[in-house]
């Protein structure tokens, strides 16, 4: 990763810029319906190139990418958009504490160009059923309807359809999605040249690779926190890496840790680890930049690795620790929680060496084994083990034996893999407790758990903690002995 300084302009060594034969991040763009178009796309955190952002570098896993914007190039914002916003024609959302707000015009417009003529025979055969991959325009585009020479549809957005959007061409409708990277749409035209802001945005770049420079047709920005306008400078900064799991405990985490540090968490499901090793660049940000440092750093890739192998889960892992290392911040591996035993029987690890999936023991017999030789290879990462807390807390024998798949048009009552409500809170404590920790406060206690008497009612659970032993699940929430003590 590039170390970056400011001495008038910028100053970037030839020798940190990699070859465009060795470029990982870019590839050729792909949709959920057709194969790759021909086009190409990459991302990473803007960086400054000139003064006047007429063309900027991306920053991340292969270090520095120079993009050039092509003269009519379209710059746009991804991002989520309420249900509903399209047809108010406002978009709006949050990062952090600022918060922001775009007007649309009354008319939109929606192209999504298909590979090549054998996309649009496939697309048509297939009765012309709604299609993902759309952008919105906010300049006009004429109705069009795909063709062998022409493989493109776009036409007049109307109203919001669920996950798509209803596009009249003509007198008929047709169903396109504009949602992309994370389940975001793509708003082109919205933002202009001078909207592109170094190290608070995330760049989404169309266009072509020619040697070592990325010409750009379409950027679609994506906003990052800009923490030096919203942290206390007081405290340190924490980011926790996560699949959904970090999701389930993220409100105790944060609790535990109110008024002791900022706290992040990549705007993101973080996946698997492949999807670690494409993103963490991006999702470190700018933290070479006064503010923007880490104090401390805690990970994990588990769940979605179920089906992994071994040597390529231990090679992607030993490339996330490699960048995260390059913080300088203390780091804490998370062990991957359990799958409960409503889940497959565990099988046997099959002849191209992967895992056996989404079964029981899974994370016990593979997962968490592979993660944890990884990790004895770095001894100064610190291990966060929620496998074993869950394991052998009785507050967790329930959901451990009876939650489980569900079948479709079913629903266990004692939930799935995750460990949402209650069940999120002493793996979030556990967490905080070693955050301070290794942190070298010891002897600072974590905040009061916030759970109000409504939510901790025995007659109010969910089947995976109904007998609930509140004594016993109250000293788990406070005690630090007994929080510490499955940390390995």
């Amino acid at each position: 990763m590039t170390r970056w300084g400011w001495v008038g302009l910028l100053v970037i060594s030839p020798f940190l810029l990699v070859r465009s034969d060795n470029y990982q991040t870019v590839k050729e763009e792909k949709s959920y319906a057709d194969p790759p178009t021909g086009d190409q796309v990459t991302n990473g955190v803007v960086t400054p190139l000139d003064q006047e952002m007429r063309n900027f570098y991306i920053r991340n896993a292969d270090g520095a990418i120079e993009v050039l914007l092509q003269k009519n190039v379209q710059i746009g914002l991804q991002s989520r958009v309420q249900k509903g916003g399209f047809e108010a024609r406002k978009v709006e959302f949050g990062m952090g504490e600022k918060k922001f707000v775009y007007k649309l015009p009354k008319d939109l417009y929606i192209k999504r160009t298909f590979k090549d003529a054998q996309a649009v025979r496939n697309w048509e055969e297939r009765g012309r059923r709604p299609i993902l991959d759309g952008k919105l325009y906010l300049e006009p585009i004429a109705d069009h309807l795909p063709s062998s020479d022409e493989p493109w549809i776009s036409g007049k957005f109307i109203r919001e359809n669920g996950r798509f959007m209803d596009v009249q061409i003509g007198d008929a409708i047709y169903q396109v999605g504009t949602q992309g990277h994370d389940g975001q749409h793509r708003i082109m035209g919205l933002l202009g040249q001078k909207d592109i802001q170094p190290f608070v945005q995330q760049a989404f770049v169309h266009g072509k690779m020619k040697g070592d420079v990325f010409y750009a047709s379409e950027v679609c920005l994506r906003m990052l926190e800009d923490s030096r306008s919203q942290d206390d400078p007081k405290l340190g900064r924490y980011l926790f890496i996560g699949d959904s799991i970090s999701g389930n405990y993220d409100r105790a985490l944060r609790t535990a840790l109110k008024g002791k540090l900022n706290i992040y968490h990549p705007p993101t499901n973080c996946g698997p680890v492949r999807k670690g090793v494409e993103n963490i660049v991006q999702w470190l940000g700018a933290y070479d930049q006064p503010g923007l440092g880490w104090d401390v750093i805690s990970f994990n890739f588990g769940q979605w690795d179920s089906a992994n192998t071994k040597s390529r889960y231990q090679e992607d892992l030993e490339k996330v620790i490699a960048e995260l290392k390059k913080t300088k911040a203390k780091l804490i591996f998370v062990t991957t929680t359990p799958i409960p035993g409503g889940y497959p029987d565990p099988g046997e690890i099959g002849p191209d060496e992967k895992a056996t999936g989404r079964v029981q023991k899974t994370m016990e017999r593979f997962i968490n084994p592979w993660a944890l030789e990884v990790m004895s290879r770095h001894p100064e990462i610190e291990i966060c083990d929620q496998h074993t807390l869950i394991s052998r807390e009785k507050f967790y024998a329930s959901w451990l034996a009876k939650a489980g798949f569900r079948k479709k048009g079913e629903i266990n009552p004692f939930g799935d893999l995750h460990i949402g409500g209650l069940l999120g809170e002493p793996v979030g404590r556990q967490l905080a407790r070693k955050v301070l920790d290794v942190l070298g406060r010891e002897n600072e206690t974590l905040a009061p758990h916030g759970l109000t008497q409504k939510e901790l009612d025995p007659q109010r659970q969910r089947s995976a903690t109904q007998n609930l032993d509140m004594e016993d699940f109250l000293d788990l929430l406070s005690n630090d002995k007994r929080l510490r003590s499955h940390s390995l």
